[in-house]
């Protein structure tokens, strides 16, 4: 699995270690390296936090429900999927 360090993402990002700082308090991206997933959220919390002024456990709650979403789209696409098979039968 491809990792990206924090530190090249956080220059690629223009994102402020202190934000950082406020997020790893949060207990969210502590480890110095990524998978490209986490990259994203990472993206996603910068934007959030620049943006919008949202705070570190915004951002917790904001990633959490964005996780969720995710898997209901892979299931529901899962089940479309599904239908459509069993309908060309």
């Amino acid at each position: 699995m491809t990792r990206i360090r924090i530190e090249e993402l956080l220059v690629q990002l223009d994102f402020d270690r202190r934000l950082l700082d406020e997020l790893r308090a949060a207990g969210l991206f502590e480890s110095d390296e990524l998978a490209l997933e986490e990259a994203d959220e990472l993206r996603v919390a910068a934007e959030l936090m620049r943006s919008l002024g949202v705070n570190a456990p915004g951002v917790q709650v904001a990633l959490q429900l964005r996780r969720r979403l995710i898997v209901l789209e892979e299931r529901a696409a899962r089940v479309l999927r599904t239908l459509l098979e069993e309908r060309e039968r």
